[in-house]
């Protein structure tokens, strides 16, 4: 019988202490965190482990628990991650976690929508629309996102979907609904800095943009760029796209706040978490700047609602305005706080309770505004709860 040779029986060696050094040092490295403890890094809670019970093991449930907790918890997880995201860019590909890495720049990889749930979402919107058409005005914004802005770089035959078309379908949907235009404005300006690169929002830039052309529709006057000091909050800024692949080949974003040349007038920001209200006074909450999440320095975190309140002289005051969206209007707003005095923001996601009984009645205000971005506006099945939560007898 042939002898194994040393050098082998190192190796096996080797691979079986790696074997055991791994899963041990994770979980006596793990054991010492707090429960729900969170990864600044991908912005997100880290699975807790698993309670043991002989029930869980028959149904499997602890088994799938448990890989999802070694998963999260796995020593030196990220460095493995970004050794694994590179040898794969070395193999050619651009596509990592449903997010495409392109010319220094992350992207969605947004594949289509489900129709039966879009069409509910636009007849829930149109009936909404039906019901304040008399004495008030419905607007209707739909982002795209960097994928399609972006689509020519993409690889052919990658199954993007076409974000223009879905969102002129959208505005089709009534004659109640004024769609506002802003696919023509950010694909004009496709050179400047309208995306951010590590995260799926648009920048303060491209927010501008959508400001600008929202003035056309809604009937103000946006403020031109010049009457706007811009400020450079931060330039270490690593989104949410960054957080799914731990990419660090793609060069870290800028955080611009927007500030009024003349000084910003007075304004009052209630906050609705949905248990309690609390009062600032300012827009830009800085201490998240000094976090991994960046993007909450505009408004803060998301919440059930938001009242704002400004102080405008009457020539620019265009009175009060109810916005439902997504987190894309958080760079948006204030713009908007510039022309009305009041503004609600509602985001249907965290709302579950009729809207009378957080204070808001939708019929006093003279305007509203939905404002989504596509991927999120195709997927989000809060939509349709509009129906249920605007009925005062709900």
């Amino acid at each position: 019988m042939k002898k194994t040779e040393p050098y082998k029986l190192l190796t096996l060696g080797l691979v079986g202490a790696i074997a055991l050094i791994i899963p041990i040092t994770t979980i006596i490295k793990a054991s010492g965190m707090p429960e729900r403890s969170f990864s600044e890094t991908e912005n997100r809670y880290l699975a807790d482990l698993p309670k043991f019970s002989w029930e869980s093991v028959r149904d499997e449930e602890f088994m799938e628990d448990f890989e999802e907790y070694f998963s999260d918890r796995f020593i030196l997880r990220e460095e493995w991650i970004n050794i694994k995201n590179s040898v794969d860019r070395l193999l050619g590909k651009t596509e990592i976690k449903n997010i495409f890495t392109i010319d220094g720049r992350m992207m969605e990889a947004w594949k289509g929508w489900d129709e039966a749930g879009l069409n509910a979402n636009l007849n829930a919107m149109a009936e909404f629309a039906e019901n304040h058409s008399q004495n008030q005005k419905v607007y209707f914004m739909l982002s795209p996102n960097a994928q399609e802005i972006y689509k020519d770089t993409l690889p052919a035959f990658c199954g993007a979907a076409d974000q223009k078309a879905f969102i002129d379908s959208c505005y089709g949907i009534s004659d109640n609904i004024y769609g506002i235009d802003v696919y023509s404005a950010l694909y004009g300006a496709r050179n400047d800095y309208i995306f951010y690169r590590t995260d799926h929002h648009w920048t303060s830039g491209g927010a501008f943009l959508a400001y600008r052309e929202a003035g056309e529709v809604m009937g103000y006057e946006p403020y031109s760029i010049d009457k706007f000091n811009i400020e450079h909050a931060s330039n270490e800024f690593r989104g949410t796209l960054y957080s799914q692949t731990l990419d660090n080949s793609v060069k870290p974003d800028i955080i611009d706040f927007y500030i009024p040349a003349g000084g910003s007038p007075q304004q009052t920001l209630h906050v609705f978490d949905g248990e309690k209200t609390e009062k600032y006074y300012s827009l830009y909450f800085r201490e998240y700047l000094d976090k991994k999440d960046k993007y909450s320095s505009f408004l803060g975190l998301n919440v059930p609602m938001l009242e704002i309140e400004t102080e405008l002289s009457e020539d620019v005051d265009k009175g009060s305005l109810l916005i439902f969206k997504d987190s894309y209007a958080n760079t948006l707003i204030p713009f908007l706080t510039n022309h009305y005095s009041k503004i609600t923001v509602l985001d249907l996601r965290y709302i579950n309770l009729p809207l009378a009984d957080m204070g808001v009645d939708t019929n006093s205000y003279g305007s509203i505004l939905f404002m989504y971005n596509t991927i999120t506006f195709s997927e989000d099945t809060n939509v349709r709860k509009l129906g249920f939560l605007d009925k005062s007898d709900a």
